[in-house]
């Protein structure tokens, strides 16, 4: 899973459906225009910046560190 920028997509969506050819937009086209939605979240990015912080302030090997991180990757979860 991954979070997309919901304004980007309904803009591109209003493109499809007021510019384009068709009013119709098939399920199709709509999966492709999610699929190439960026991703608004960078968990990578996230986690690196954590990583260097939190390692200053309390090392690695700590609690605090091995918990945030498997929030962070695990996506909240």
């Amino acid at each position: 899973m991954r979070l997309i920028d919901a304004d980007a997509m309904n803009e591109e969506l209003f493109y499809k459906q007021v510019g384009g050819k068709d009013s119709l937009i098939t399920a199709e086209s709509a999966f492709k225009m999610i699929d190439a939605q960026p991703t608004a979240y960078d968990v990578e990015a996230v986690v690196e910046q954590l990583d260097t912080y939190i390692t200053k302030l309390v090392g690695r090997n700590a609690a605090l560190y091995q918990t945030v991180m498997q929030i962070v990757k695990g996506g909240g979860n």
